[in-house]
């Protein structure tokens, strides 16, 4: 039963290659806000032809991406990418990502695609293309029954607050 989810993760994985790599073109095209930058995106083709895909990841956020005491990329994040390089049948290029700079990597083909907790957002969306999800992430606040948080005007200013990221 795992190994059947495993390669239905995998299918969808590969899915978001094929989008993300079939809604450009191989040659440097202007900019879709007409600020005349370039994009410059590999087909599925032209990956496999290289015979590298190059994959913006996180290099300090463990358990997804990170570089471990032997400098080496690991994490479930590197797994997908791993798998995805082998069914692709190329080798792998991880390129180390921040938040900040996911999008321009996309849109400048510095990466063929990102596997770093890239959450769908309207602004995003028109940037770039998403595959399918592999992870949902819950966020909420939880506070003590006798201090409930419906908005920001609920807090006071001697509240702590501890975040877990």
């Amino acid at each position: 039963m795992k190994k059947i989810k495993l390669i239905g993760l995998l299918g969808i994985l590969a899915a978001g290659v094929l989008a993300l790599s079939a809604c450009g073109s191989s040659a440097k095209t202007a900019d879709a806000s007409g600020k005349g930058g370039k994009n410059n995106f590999r087909t599925l083709d032209e990956i496999k032809k290289s015979g590298t895909i190059n994959i913006g990841v996180f290099s300090d956020k463990n358990p997804f991406g990170y570089v471990d005491e032997n400098g080496e990329y690991q994490g479930y994040d590197i797994y997908f990418g791993n798998r995805l390089a082998k069914d692709l049948g190329v080798k792998i290029n991880y390129v180390s990502t921040e938040a900040a700079n996911r999008v321009e990597y996309l849109e400048t083909g510095k990466v063929d695609l990102i596997l770093a907790n890239f959450t769908v957002t309207p602004e995003r969306a028109e940037a770039v293309d998403f595959a399918l999800p592999y992870m949902n992430v819950g966020l909420g606040v939880i506070s003590p029954e006798n201090n409930k948080i419906d908005s920001l005007d609920n807090w006071n200013p001697n509240d702590e607050m501890i975040i877990i990221s």
